[in-house]
């Protein structure tokens, strides 16, 4: 396991692992708890513009495998709130104790189908506010790049690590609010894949 994933806060993810995650609702919301901390499911739904109805359906689908839990020291009578039980959720195909089966392969497709989805729905939202950002795009740090590069597959294995603890050391605990000013919640998509063009 590389430096920055802590078993006792960080999940990975194994094709066999993502049964009750592979939907997009789902996802986001456990995207949020992780990223925002605690909520309930009325917030949840505002956020992501659904009914408490079906907020309060998912994360209960969540919490049946074990993705997010009841946060009973915030609830009361009337508000639920959950939590997510992990701060970070990684994915891997590369675990010798899950090779993947047909059938758990075709749910890891979906589910890496679904994360290239809402990083593109980011990505295509950002996008889409640049016209009304004229004034401040000279010092706007955010950035959509791409490098083609030649790797042996070791030089991949080393560049992934490489990025994956350097973005480690920008994460924020989400129980512990981010005060300092001028800070905005950010999302870092590293994408490193072979082209099969």
């Amino acid at each position: 396991m590389p430096d920055w994933f802590d078993p006792g806060q960080d999940h990975l993810l194994t094709p066999k692992t993502l049964r009750g995650l592979v939907h997009p609702i789902r996802l986001r919301l456990l995207d949020l708890l992780q990223a925002d901390g605690p909520a309930t499911a009325t917030g949840l739904g505002k956020r992501i513009s659904e009914s408490s109805g079906v907020t309060s359906y998912h994360l209960r689908v969540l919490a049946e495998h074990g993705f997010v839990v009841e946060d009973t020291e915030r609830g009361t009578g009337r508000d639920r709130w959950w939590r997510a039980v992990h701060r970070t959720t990684s994915f891997t195909f590369r675990t010798e104790d899950d090779p993947g089966t047909e059938e758990t392969m075709e749910e890891a497709e979906r589910f890496v189908r679904l994360v290239a989805d809402e990083s593109y729905r980011r990505a295509s939202s950002f996008i889409g506010t640049i016209a009304s950002r004229t004034e401040e795009l000279a010092a706007m740090p955010w950035t959509v790049s791409q490098w083609p590069l030649m790797l042996t597959a070791e030089e991949a294995r080393e560049l992934r690590t490489t990025v994956s603890e350097m973005i480690a050391k920008f994460q924020r605990d989400p129980a512990n609010p981010d005060t300092r000013a001028g800070a905005v919640r950010a999302y870092a998509t590293f994408q490193l894949i072979p082209d099969e063009t």
